[in-house]
């Protein structure tokens, strides 16, 4: 009844009454506290009381718009809210004490009144907004629901703030369709208690018995939501696997700001298989990578691929003045051309140009025209099988399409190049790794050479989730009901997110750009422990809910040609240095012979233009180790890191 009375009146007139509400209790609160102190012998004639009582009201009219006390919206009153009407309270007993002090030099007003009425107003403002948000839990408490949108029993993870948040926003949220019926923790201690009447049933290691009973009841658990935001990997990767043993799948709530910022729906997020590999996060030097990108107009090749488009959103992100894209293919040109226009925020002229970097003279003339100041060369051939079978493909893109790109960059004056490199060039085996360690070396000599343009290497593994890589093919197949194909029970490969590599590529260029001293430098991103991909695969399936070889298989189907079973990020011969930059590290490859460079690259470009497979093959192989000096000491520190 109250609630729908409230509904009819605009929101216009609620503030009048709240204002009105107020005021009359800053009145009728200094009587009662007057009445409160003197009894029945009051030491004022009852004219001077209501002068009084009307200076009071005078200064509460003054002073709680400036606390914004109307504003607050009575069904969501909290603690914030009492807080700021002590604060207006306060100030209005103090500016009403210097203003009677003034006006009779103190006179005979009890000072013991103004502390009674401190207490007796906050009451009476606080209490109603308490009581009418207690009034609306409560009514939405006893509501019903409809039962064409039947609520979905979950289980929580965490005796938490968050937790606290969630259960509150899910019980006044009209068309929440969760019930929470439980809470998971790893504390035993807190197991028995209560959260706003929501049990803590039990830790992790009990999970299964309290989903088995729950399952006998009418509200069987489907999932568990993890209400810690910052849960340890280990502590995440137990809970996984205990929740794929019965069958739930496990998403997170946001950050508990967020939850606090959404009065309704809040909607849990699913654990990602990022999550349960521990990654800290990234600590950017935000003002290092914008003294490089600020202002400038900066070129992007592979603009549309998994890295270079994420390169493009911190290069945006870091306010670049130009944004030159350069792409072959016309489906991912359109298509991070059209993500970055359609934010409106953007400042940045855009520039999509279509475009192959095996053309030499096309790319010659473009630079020359657009003058690009920094260039991000992320082009290249990189699927090792497909790469594997097609060596003349990959020396034409990934040797020639690089060298026609830096030459052209360094004619047109940009003052910086970067390289993205990786990890399958350190120790190169495959063609892949052969044809990129190849394009490093000639970057190196440009880098030794000449000054006007800064040339820079950076290596790293593989892009967790990026086309074609295994992840996606995990999830494919995991979809379509599995098995889940690995090619080898011990293969490990170093992975991060797209989002970090892009940072950490931004934030090893710009500690090269200032730091040139010792040019041919290869910058290595930390990439932390490699993952065996069986691993992976398992903990997809759990993160779907499934039982790892019981509800999805894993099947084993051999290396396939080129792949390696663990990668290195450090070649024998490169020796490696730590840099003060978080998650950069450096490594120095041994001096190249420019005039063996110049002959060789000849050889290789002829045996390419003529389509030659097993001479492209040959070359590569023999090339690279003799177009180098031998080095003057080995550091492997982040070789052999394969688990055992």
């Amino acid at each position: 009844m109250i609630d729908q009375v409230v509904r009819r009146i605009s929101r216009r007139m609620r503030s009048w009454i709240i204002y009105g509400y107020d005021f009359s209790a800053a009145a009728i609160s200094l009587g009662l506290s007057y009445y409160l102190r003197t009894g029945t012998e009051p030491t004022f004639a009852p004219g001077e009381v209501v002068s009084l009582i009307g200076i009071f009201t005078l200064v509460c009219v003054l002073v709680f718009p400036v606390f914004r006390l109307h504003s607050g919206s009575w069904r969501y009153a909290s603690v914030r809210d009492i807080y700021a009407i002590s604060k207006a309270v306060t100030a209005s007993i103090f500016i009403f004490l210097l203003v009677i002090f003034l006006i009779q030099r103190g006179g005979a007003l009890p000072r013991s009144v103004l502390v009674i009425e401190w207490f007796v107003l906050t009451v009476m403002l606080g209490a109603p907004r308490m009581a009418y948000r207690l009034y609306r839990d409560s009514l939405i408490g006893r509501s019903s629901h409809d039962p064409r949108n039947p609520l979905e029993p979950v289980l929580l993870f965490g005796f938490n703030d968050e937790a606290d948040v969630f259960i509150r926003a899910v019980k006044r949220d009209r068309k929440s369709r969760f019930l929470i019926v439980g809470i998971i923790e790893t504390n035993p201690r807190h197991v028995g208690r209560q959260l706003h009447g929501v049990p803590v049933l039990s830790t992790i290691d009990g999970m299964a018995r309290q989903v088995t009973q729950l399952r006998r009841t009418s509200t069987p658990p489907t999932q568990i939501i993890v209400a810690r935001v910052n849960t340890p990997r280990d502590v995440l990767n137990e809970l996984v696997d205990a929740a794929s043993q019965v069958g739930l799948t496990v998403n997170r709530l946001p950050n508990i700001q967020d939850l606090q910022a959404s009065q309704q729906n809040v909607e849990p997020e699913a654990v990602k298989i990022e999550d349960l590999l521990g990654r800290q996060p990234v600590v950017l030097d935000e003002e290092g990578i914008n003294r490089l990108i600020a202002g400038r107009s900066v070129l992007i090749t592979g603009a549309g691929g998994s890295v270079g488009s994420e390169i493009v959103k911190q290069v945006v992100r870091f306010g670049a003045s130009r944004l030159i894209l350069l792409e072959n293919s016309e489906h991912n040109l359109y298509e991070i051309d059209r993500r970055i226009r359609k934010n409106p925020s953007i400042q940045a002229q855009v520039v999509p140009i279509l475009c192959d970097i095996r053309d030499r003279e096309a790319l010659k003339a473009l630079f020359l025209r657009e003058r690009p100041e920094l260039v991000f060369h992320a082009a290249a051939l990189k699927h090792v099988p497909i790469v594997e079978r097609n060596p003349v493909e990959a020396v034409l893109s990934n040797v020639f399409g690089t060298k026609n790109v830096a030459d052209a960059a360094c004619a047109s004056g940009a003052s910086a190049f970067i390289m993205i490199s990786t990890d399958k060039a350190a120790n190169a085996k495959n063609v892949l790794g052969l044809t990129k360690g190849l394009a490093e070396r000639y970057c190196q000599k440009l880098d030794r050479e000449q000054k006007g343009t800064r040339f820079m290497i950076v290596r790293f593994g593989n892009v967790l989730g990026s086309r074609g890589s295994v992840l996606p093919l995990f999830e494919e197949q995991l979809k379509n009901g599995g098995p889940l194909t690995v090619t080898h029970a011990d293969v490990t490969r170093y992975f991060m997110t797209p989002s970090e590599a892009a940072q950490l590529v931004l934030q090893a260029s710009a500690y090269g750009v200032a730091h040139p001293e010792g040019g041919g430098k290869i910058y290595l991103l930390d990439m932390g422990e490699p993952v065996r991909i069986a691993d992976l695969a398992r903990n997809l399936i759990r993160l779907a809910g499934r039982k790892p070889d019981v509800d999805v298989p894993v099947v084993f189907t051999g290396l396939r040609p080129g792949e390696k079973l663990h990668e290195d990020l450090v070649s024998e011969n490169e020796t490696v240095t730590h840099t003060p930059v978080a998650g950069v590290l450096l490594a120095s490859a041994p001096a190249i012979l420019p005039e063996r460079l110049d002959v060789y690259l000849t050889d290789l470009h002829t045996a390419a233009k003529r389509g030659d497979n097993a001479a492209c093959v040959g070359l590569l192989r023999s090339g690279v180790t003799e177009l180098c000096t031998r080095p003057t000491n080995n550091v492997r520190s982040l070789m052999d890191r394969a688990p055992g």
